[in-house]
């Protein structure tokens, strides 16, 4: 888990983790449930966003044998 602290978005990924994140923060919150994130909220939100984005890229490279 010490990695993911140190860890920076691949330069391939930058437009999808933006527009992903975009959504999960500003579009499906107020559209789908009509909720609006606290301050604390969105910094949590903000924490475990990147946090499953660090794991799918780490699955992603493993299944594809990438070293990178």
């Amino acid at each position: 888990m010490l990695n993911w602290l140190f860890w920076q978005v691949p330069a391939d990924y930058i437009g999808r983790y933006a527009v992903t994140l975009w959504l999960v923060m500003f579009v499906i919150p107020p559209f789908l449930f009509g909720i609006k994130f606290t301050t604390m909220g969105f910094l949590l939100n903000l924490v475990w966003y990147d946090i499953v984005f660090y794991g799918w890229y780490q699955v992603k490279q493993q299944l594809e044998g990438d070293d990178k």
